[in-house]
């Protein structure tokens, strides 16, 4: 289907002197501070950001008698001895935001340039960035997905469009304080609609948020109580941000992973052509981000660690932690940033087991997915972040490396 235009065409010429515009621009606003903006990019293949590869012990992906809403998923996740960096799995935005804050400039285009001028466009914006101090005032998980699709993940994707689950509370606006932000279509309106995914034989439910264009799906916990939200229930579930310890059923953990490994297994049906299926998800609370890969061909699973929202350092020129940002651009941008794990490679990484857990039901999940119209139905652990077990066999692969090239 062809795509349909809106509004008149712009020259190249035009284009290109509006995108030289905001090189120009953030040369001139943050030049200064590139040296430390290499250094928080280069953070990223450090082993406090290092990704852990899980292997799952056991899970109820697969029950031979019905299938579980992802706010009952049971997953039980333990870490391998391999972690590896995040870098690693996007070497060419690393490869040309290296070249920005060392040279200036910026020698690539198509698809990845557009990226990168998302990024500086977003970095300029002084109004975002106040926006984003209100992240933490939000007063429940609708506000939190509100303001964070609105302020933040729509600003940094290429493809900005997103859909809220349309069982929450409906807000007219925007809960930040920005008096633009009022205005109404200053920065597009609050898309709600049906966020359902699955199949109600396998893992099922709502997603809270789905960046659409982007095809990245968003968990959010609001720190106090997260509602339960595959069901009619309005029974509180406490949880404190993101327990790293906790992968009980329903647990935060167990349903991040669960429904990262459900949308891979989409992603890789509506689009056979990719070259990889390694596909991300974020989780963000008030206080941090962690993100989780699932490659379903090679059955790997990945996540990171908590990465802080915001910047608590004085005298930064950016409110939110400029290492978070980086890496969360990155993976709102993996259709064209993300190579997989084609520089780590699959054979050094452990294998999730989550094929074999769910062997009998696994047609199910290549063949059997729908986004929309899902019907719903009505201990002590190890530590599986990985700044607890980094210290293990960690995986930099040597293209990380820019010093000869600079």
């Amino acid at each position: 289907m062809a795509e349909s235009k809106v509004g008149p065409s712009v020259p190249k010429e035009k284009k290109r002197k509006t995108n030289d515009c905001v090189l120009e621009r953030f040369c001139e606003e943050f030049g200064d501070s590139f040296g430390r903006f290499k250094e928080l990019l280069y953070n990223l293949k450090q082993k406090q950001t290092a990704l852990g590869a899980f292997e799952i012990g056991s899970c109820n992906a697969a029950d031979p008698d019905h299938g579980y809403c992802f706010t009952k998923a049971a997953c039980s996740i333990r870490p391998s001895d391999v972690t590896i960096a995040f870098g690693s799995l996007f070497l060419e935005p690393f490869k040309v935001l290296n070249e920005l804050f060392s040279k200036k400039s910026l020698s690539k285009d198509g698809p990845v340039r557009m990226c990168v001028e998302k990024l500086m466009t977003f970095m300029l914006d002084k109004e975002i960035q106040k926006a984003l101090e209100d992240i933490q005032d939000c007063t429940d998980e609708t506000e939190l997905s509100v303001l964070s699709a609105t302020h933040l993940f729509s600003q940094l994707s290429l493809s900005p469009a997103f859909t809220v689950d349309n069982r929450k509370p409906g807000l007219w606006r925007c809960p930040c304080t920005g008096k633009k932000c009022l205005k109404s279509g200053r920065y597009g309106k609050i898309n709600y609609g049906d966020t359902s995914i699955g199949n109600t034989e396998v893992w099922h439910g709502f997603l809270d948020l789905i960046m659409d264009g982007a095809e990245v799906l968003v968990y959010t916990v609001d720190g106090e109580n997260d509602t339960d939200r595959d069901t009619d229930s309005t029974r509180d579930v406490k949880q404190k941000d993101f327990e790293m310890t906790d992968v009980s059923a329903g647990s935060s953990i167990a349903q991040v992973a669960a429904e990262t490994i459900v949308y891979s297994f989409y992603y890789r049906y509506l689009h056979p052509e990719h070259s990889h299926f390694l596909i991300p998800s974020i989780g963000i609370s008030y206080f941090s981000v962690v993100f989780y890969f699932y490659d379903s061909v090679n059955d790997v699973l990945l996540g990171s660690t908590q990465f802080p929202l915001m910047n608590l350092e004085s005298g930064n020129p950016c409110k939110l932690n400029i290492t978070t940002l980086f890496a969360i651009w990155m993976v709102l941008n993996h259709k064209h940033l993300c190579n997989g794990l084609n520089l780590v490679g699959p054979d050094q990484i452990p294998k999730s087991h989550f094929a074999e857990l769910a062997k009998s039901k696994l047609e199910v999940y290549k063949e059997g997915l729908k986004r929309r119209d899902v019907d719903i139905r009505r201990k002590k652990v190890q530590s599986v972040d990985p700044k607890f077990f980094i210290d293990s066999k960690f995986l930099v692969p040597s293209a990380l490396n820019f010093d000869d090239y600079y």
